[in-house]
C-alpha cells in the first residue's frame, strides 16, 4: 500500500521529528504506515468536524519507532499523540510518568453507551486507563462458506462438532486449517487458542510466571496440537501464502484477527463466502472467551494538556471517528455506537453480546517482550516437525527461558 508522505526513518532528529505541530494540527506518531492512507483520511475528516486535522506521521519500521518514542521519552519531549502496544510493553511505556492517563475520557466515553468496561480494561495498568483504542480485534475464525455447505457442514458450536467438520473436510481432501511459520511470528496463534479453549485457568499464568510452559497444561496442549497434525488437519507450516491460500480456498478454515476480513474481500473473495466464528471451548462448561488484540492510542501529559490534541482524541473515539476509520480499513475500535465496519464484525459483535464472552488479551502482547521472539521461534520449531520428541524439547526449552526471566525480576 503506498505511503502518505516520507517515512521516518531513524530515531536521528528526534528533537526535529517531534517538534510542536502547527495550530490546528495534531501529529499522529505511529509504525504503521500500511494504513498512513486511512489514518489521514480520520486525520482530515477530524478537520472537517472540529476544526483540528490530524496529521499521521508514519515511521518505516517497529524497530527504528520504538528507537524514536524511547528517545522522546528519555529527552523529557514525547509526542502528543502515539500509537503503541498493549500488554508488558505498554506497562513499561506507562512507567516511564510521561503517559496521561485518561480515565475521565473513557468515564465519557462509556456514559456515552458506545464503550464497555471490558474495552477499558485492556489499557488499565494499576487502576489507570492510560490509552483509547486504535483498534479492538478480536482472534476468530474465518471459515469457506460455499464449502461448508458443499459438505453439508454447520457453524461449530462445541469443540467436537469443530473436529467433526476436520475429519470431514480432510475426508473430501481439502485442508481444515491454515497455520504457518510465515514470517517468524505467527507460531503462537493456535497455541494460545488451544491453550485458552483446554486450560483457560492457566492462560493468563503464562504472563507472569505462574503457570510453567513444560507443566501440564501446556503438555496437554502440545499433545492436542500434535494429534491434529497428525490427521492432517493444517496445511504446510514452511508456506509463505498463508493468506493468499485462504483467499484461493487452498484452505476450509483460518485463525486470525478478525481485521484480516476486509483484507480477505479486498483480495477477491466474495463478501458472502466469508463466514466467521469464535473458536468453542475444549472443556465442556467452561465460560464464552475471545482472544483480543487490542492498539493503543496514548497521550502524553503534555498532550492531555494541549486543547487541540484532545480534541482531536475525542473525535478519534467518535462515532464519526470510529465509522471514518471503519470505512477506511474495516477495523472496530469497540465504539457500539458507531457501525459495524462489515458483516464479520457485525457477527462477532453479536456473538460476544449473546454469550457475554470474555476478553482475554492476545499472548504476544501479554508475554514480557524479552521472551516473546525466543518463545515464539520454539513455537515455530515445533510446527516444523509436530512431534511429542520435538514438543517435549520445546516445552523444557520455553522453561528454561521462562524461568530464567523470572528469576531476574
Amino acid at each position: 500500500m503506498k505511503l502518505k508522505g516520507k517515512l521516518l526513518g531513524t530515531a536521528v532528529g528526534v528533537m526535529l521529528a517531534a517538534a510542536p505541530a502547527l495550530a490546528q494540527e495534531v501529529q499522529l506518531f505511529h509504525d504503521k504506515g500500511f494504513w498512513s492512507e486511512q489514518l489521514q483520511a480520520v486525520g482530515d475528516a477530524a478537520g472537517e468536524a472540529t476544526g483540528v486535522t490530524i496529521v499521521e506521521t508514519p515511521y518505516a519500521n517497529a524497530e527504528q519507532y520504538k528507537a524514536f518514542v524511547q528517545a522522546s521519552i528519555a529527552s523529557g519531549e514525547t509526542p502528543n499523540m502515539f500509537t503503541w502496544w498493549t500488554g508488558a510493553t505498554f506497562a513499561e511505556l506507562v512507567s516511564s510518568g510521561q503517559i496521561a492517563a485518561l480515565d475521565d475520557l473513557w468515564d465519557e466515553m462509556i456514559a456515552n453507551g458506545g464503550y464497555g468496561e471490558a474495552s477499558k480494561e485492556l489499557f488499565m495498568v494499576d487502576g489507570q486507563a492510560y490509552a483509547v483504542p486504535l483498534l479492538l480485534a478480536r482472534w476468530v475464525v474465518l471459515y469457506n462458506k460455499p464449502l461448508y455447505a458443499e459438505l453439508g457442514l454447520e457453524e461449530p458450536e462445541t469443540w467436537d462438532q469443530l473436529m467433526a467438520n476436520a475429519d470431514a473436510i480432510v475426508a473430501a481432501g481439502e485442508t481444515p486449517f491454515l497455520a504457518t511459520v510465515h514470517e517468524g511470528w505467527r507460531g503462537f496463534i493456535w497455541f494460545q487458542e488451544l491453550m485458552l479453549r483446554m486450560h483457560p485457568e492457566a492462560y493468563n499464568g503464562l504472563n507472569d510466571g505462574s503457570v510453567a510452559y513444560d507443566g501440564p497444561e501446556v503438555r496437554a496442549v502440545f499433545e492436542a496440537w500434535s494429534d491434529m497434525y497428525a490427521k492432517g488437519y493444517f496445511s504446510d507450516p514452511r508456506s509463505t501464502e498463508e493468506f493468499n491460500d485462504y483467499v484461493r480456498g487452498a484452505g476450509a478454515m483460518y485463525l486470525i484477527g478478525e481485521w484480516a476480513a476486509g483484507l480477505v474481500v479486498e483480495a477477491g473473495v466474495p463478501a458472502d463466502d466469508l463466514g466467521v466464528f469464535i473458536m468453542p471451548n475444549a472443556v465442556e462448561g467452561a465460560p464464552a472467551a475471545v482472544i483480543v488484540e487490542g492498539s493503543p492510542l496514548v497521550v502524553s501529559v503534555d498532550g492531555a494538556e494541549d486543547a487541540d490534541t484532545m480534541e482531536a482524541l475525542r473525535y478519534w473515539v467518535s462515532a464519526d471517528g470510529a465509522n471514518t476509520w471503519g470505512e477506511q480499513t474495516g477495523n472496530y475500535i469497540g465504539n457500539d455506537s458507531a457501525n459495524a465496519p462489515n458483516a464479520i464484525v457485525a457477527e462477532v459483535n453479536s456473538d460476544i453480546a449473546e454469550t457475554g464472552a470474555a476478553a482475554y488479551l492476545r499472548w504476544w502482547e501479554a508475554v514480557p517482550p524479552d521472551l516473546q521472539g525466543e518463545l515464539v521461534a520454539e513455537m515455530n520449531r515445533f510446527m516444523l516437525d509436530p512431534t511429542m520428541e520435538t514438543a517435549d524439547d520445546v516445552m523444557s526449552t520455553m522453561q528454561t527461558l521462562n524461568a530464567a526471566y523470572w528469576a531476574d525480576q
